[in-house]
């Protein structure tokens, strides 16, 4: 896979987040649907968060954290932003994810491998791959939020037109 090809699947699977995040009302960033669950507002933070932890880790193996023990206690301190902070967070950690996985080579990214704290060893496009994969899931679950929470919502929301972001 180039870094062109991978970028372009990526912006179509973020595109719809920044909509997503102003669906939630200001009087709901607190909810959430379990006692252990994130907020609507820590939910919206980790994923702008993510992508940060995300551009570090797999474009040069800094994560920031050793282990996933690490991980999951950094998420239970996760701050409450409002909407305007959370699309403030991920637009900046988007461009930075974008900067610099759009710097590798292609061969760099279809042939390096990395160390992460969720896989282990992996080729450096699997470790883009599952930064997809967490936002996404993510996404789905904030659109599930949104749902409990009584707001209407369909798919256009969770995947919004793609066609707008294809080559």
């Amino acid at each position: 896979m180039t870094v062109q090809n991978y970028l372009s699947y990526f912006n179509e699977m973020v595109a719809s987040t920044e909509p997503l995040f102003r669906m939630i009302p200001q009087e709901k960033l607190r909810w959430k649907p379990t006692e252990k669950a994130f907020t609507a507002a820590q939910l919206m933070t980790h994923m702008g968060e993510a992508l940060g932890a995300y551009a570090g880790g797999v474009s040069s193996g800094d994560w920031g954290v050793s282990s996933m023990r690490e991980v999951f206690v950094t998420n239970r301190k996760t701050k409450e932003l409002s909407v305007d902070e959370a699309v403030e967070l991920f637009k900046i950690n988007l461009e930075k994810f974008q900067r610099l996985i759009g710097a590798l080579s292609d061969e760099e990214f279809d042939l390096g491998e990395i160390d992460t704290p969720q896989l282990g060893r992996v080729p450096r496009w699997r470790a883009a791959m599952l930064a997809v994969e967490h936002h996404v899931t993510h996404k789905a679950e904030l659109f599930m939020y949104l749902k409990f929470m009584d707001i209407q919502v369909h798919t256009g929301h969770l995947y919004g037109d793609r066609r707008e972001h294809r080559p």
